[in-house]
């Protein structure tokens, strides 16, 4: 693809002008979208609007006052990391909660700022694709989560359905969960004049 950046004289916000004009080239990936349903306890990985994936898992389980269920609606994908450290600490669960883990996942992937990811849970193996037991992240089996690992970067979205709770705004990448004309309104994009 192609931009041309036509900015030179051109004020951008009160007081700052742009310098220069410059042509930018680059290259845009594949759609990769998700649907995580929460229900049928699958993620379904399309590209390019084609299935390519269905895999089995585990999300947020009901009780304690919906703490730990999983938030429905448009997330996207805001780091990657091959390995992290998940302590329940971090969530304001202390070490002599029944609720505590510390544990080191594999192919962690981050949706939210609380703290909601896509990783491997091989220890919640008997519950992918049939019941919800995580505290809140979406587990799956090792060679799954290795998979969607590889063939997943960060800006790609993340659509869950069929949980009874919804995202905040601020809590991640949640301009995608704003209805255009809403997004507009607080945008800079000039409103529309009649024609």
């Amino acid at each position: 693809m192609h931009v041309d950046v036509d900015l030179a004289g051109v004020e951008v916000a009160p007081g700052v002008w742009g310098k220069a004009d410059r042509d930018i080239d680059f290259q845009v990936g594949s759609a990769v979208v998700s649907t995580v349903d929460v229900d049928a306890h699958t993620l379904t990985v399309r590209e390019d609007g084609q299935v390519v994936r269905t895999i089995p898992v585990t999300t947020g389980k009901g009780g304690n006052g919906g703490r730990y269920l999983t938030r429905g609606g448009v997330k996207v994908i805001m780091s990657r990391e091959a390995e992290r450290r998940m302590d329940a600490e971090t969530t304001g669960v202390s070490e002599d909660d029944p609720e505590y883990y510390a544990l080191d996942v594999k192919y962690a992937m981050r949706l939210t700022n609380s703290g909601e990811f896509l990783h491997a849970a091989p220890w919640s193996a008997a519950s992918h694709g049939s019941a919800n037991v995580s505290h809140g992240c979406t587990g799956m089996s090792t060679e799954d989560a290795r998979w969607l690992f590889e063939h997943s970067t960060v800006g790609d979205v993340v659509e869950f359905v069929g949980s009874e709770g919804g995202m905040e705004p601020g809590n991640g990448y949640t301009t995608w969960s704003l209805p255009y004309e809403e997004w507009k309104a607080g945008s800079a994009l000039p409103a529309a004049q009649p024609a």
